[in-house]
């Protein structure tokens, strides 16, 4: 569950509450990031390369020799030196080498220069000043060349007031772009560029925003990695998303570009506090009948993963999962330490990553998921039950969650009661699993085991041919752990006014009519918004 405010516990449920959703969409030139060279002269402390990676704020205010500018109240921290091994995990961005005079501007105007080995084309560009003190450039120039320096475009900003300056126009085919600072909004400054964006970062909320939709799903023993997804609709009437438009968005529009939403709940006096979730990309769009709406489709990560990963060899599952997030270029990632303990032989055969990801998760006992900072998360699933619930229990069934909690509050975040709910949950029971075969494949052989649900003397049989399972050690620990989750065949479907701040993973109570409040594992969540919230959680639990 995602940590909300006092406030935010109260609204949520409350009899009558108000809701909001926004969408912040990335219209960008991704490939420009990759192909750009940049040429800046900067401080000692400046990491130029660090304009270019989406990482739009510094990490920290840092101290320096800047007249006025450090303040002794415990929010400056001292800069990272180059040869401290933290120093790549702060966030800069570029300092310029001089400093501004008493009245904001540069003897020598600091220049940073990006050069592109092919042609690229955005929507503009959007400069990122320094946000945490709220300074900025006031007067610079952006210049963008095309092939051979020919100047195709020229923004000269006078006067600006805003650490964050978007240039929205049209750029075609540029291959060089040129920001020349000449003064500061503050005087005896370095001028600071935390990141500059190939495009635009457009928002969408209030009457803009028509609608919005959010499917999250976790699929823990299954032989897929579902990806997550959200469809949203927007107000075109502007007509910037037109396809014949000359001068709008539509053609600036490419898959991967990435967006995130935000659902929100009024805390009072429209004071709304915001739950995110970041890591989408865009796979479809289009102009809705009349052309007076654009609706546009985007996935989690998981979507981009059937490609083929050709992996290395690897001797535990640890390092295996390390090297398919490189391959595959993830950078956002967190493995859990115990897979160094899981020894594999790897894959003998080329596999999708997508493919390769669940088998590690599989062979693991770790669900798979991307959180909703946009981090892929392996992580053993009895401990994903401990973080996530807030209910405590005794004895060998704590992990498969069968047995009575310890430590109950009726009025917790936790709870689905028909207070909220539009109707009595539905529930069925999934099918029996009375036996796996399991496939052990070593030494190049494969083996088959069959292990029986002592719990259960008829149903159906599972098999599992997972290539990372070497062992009959693994596969019984697996097999029974497959077993155990498969005995909690309670489904629900619960149609709800929905929270925001719960997730796949988290256990929840769900009421029902005979009185009995029903532990339950969150499986899918769906998540509406047409001016007011609403959605379907599905649960999986014991009977």
């Amino acid at each position: 569950m995602n940590e909300v405010s006092r406030e935010f516990k109260q609204a949520v449920y409350a009899p009558i509450r108000k809701t909001a959703a926004k969408v912040v969409f990335e219209i960008l030139d991704n490939a420009a990031y990759d192909d750009a060279d940049i040429e800046a002269e900067g401080a000692e402390i400046s990491k130029s390369y660090q304009m270019i990676d989406k990482v739009r704020a510094m990490s920290d205010k840092f101290a320096t020799f800047e007249k006025d500018y450090f303040k002794l109240d415990g929010s400056f921290v001292i800069p990272p030196t180059s040869n401290e091994e933290a120093a790549n995990t702060h966030q800069l961005g570029w300092w310029s080498r001089e400093l501004c005079g008493a009245d904001g501007v540069f003897p020598a105007p600091p220049k940073a220069t990006f050069t592109f080995s092919e042609p690229h084309d955005s929507m503009g560009l959007t400069l990122h000043f320094d946000s945490l003190n709220n300074e900025y450039a006031s007067d610079f120039d952006i210049i963008v060349y095309s092939a051979g320096d020919r100047m195709i475009a020229k923004e000269e900003v006078k006067d600006n007031k805003e650490n964050t300056y978007v240039w929205v126009t049209g750029l075609d085919a540029y291959e060089k772009i040129e920001i020349i600072i000449t003064k500061w909004a503050t005087p005896f400054r370095r001028a600071r560029i935390v990141e500059v964006d190939f495009g635009v970062l457009q928002e969408y909320e209030g009457d803009k925003l028509i609608k919005v939709s959010l499917i999250e799903q976790m699929n823990v023993v299954g032989d897929t990695l579902p990806a997550n997804e959200v469809k949203f609709t927007i107000d075109n009437s502007d007509k910037n998303f037109n396809i014949l438009n000359p001068v709008g968005f539509y053609r600036f529009l490419k898959e991967r570009q990435e967006l995130s939403i935000s659902l929100g709940v009024d805390t009072g006096d429209d004071d709304f506090e915001f739950i995110s979730t970041e890591g989408y990309y865009l796979t479809d769009w289009q102009s809705d009948e009349g052309a007076l709406t654009t609706s546009f489709t985007a996935r989690n990560v998981f979507e981009l993963l059937d490609k083929d990963y050709i992996p290395k060899a690897a001797d535990n599952l640890y390092d295996l999962a390390v090297d398919l997030m490189v391959k595959a270029k993830l950078t956002k990632y967190e493995i859990d330490e115990t897979l160094n303990d899981i020894p594999t032989e790897g894959f003998k055969e080329k596999q999708t990553f997508r493919k390769a990801l669940q088998c590690i998760g599989l062979a693991s006992k770790s669900a798979v998921y991307q959180n909703r900072s946009g981090v892929i998360t392996v992580k053993p699933f009895e401990i994903l039950d401990q973080d996530t619930s807030y209910i405590y229990f005794t004895g060998p069934d704590m992990i498969t969650g069968m047995v009575s909690p310890t430590v109950y509050s009726g009025y917790d975040m936790l709870n689905i009661t028909f207070d909220n709910v539009f109707k009595e949950p539905q529930i069925k029971l999934d099918k029996l699993l009375q036996s796996i075969t399991m496939t052990i494949h070593t030494g190049g052989t494969k083996e088959e085991h069959i292990f029986y649900n002592l719990e259960n003397s008829e149903g159906v049989n599972f098999k599992c041919e997972n290539p990372l399972i070497n062992t009959i050690e693994r596969a019984q620990e697996v097999a029974q752990w497959v077993i155990d989750e498969s005995n909690l065949r309670a489904l629900y479907q619960v149609n709800w006014r929905q929270n925001p701040a719960l997730e796949c993973g988290d256990i929840v109570l769900i009421e029902d009519s005979f009185g009995a409040e029903k532990q339950s594992r969150i499986t899918k969540q769906e998540y509406n918004f047409s001016g007011y919230l609403s959605g379907r959680t599905d649960t999986k639990g014991g009977v």
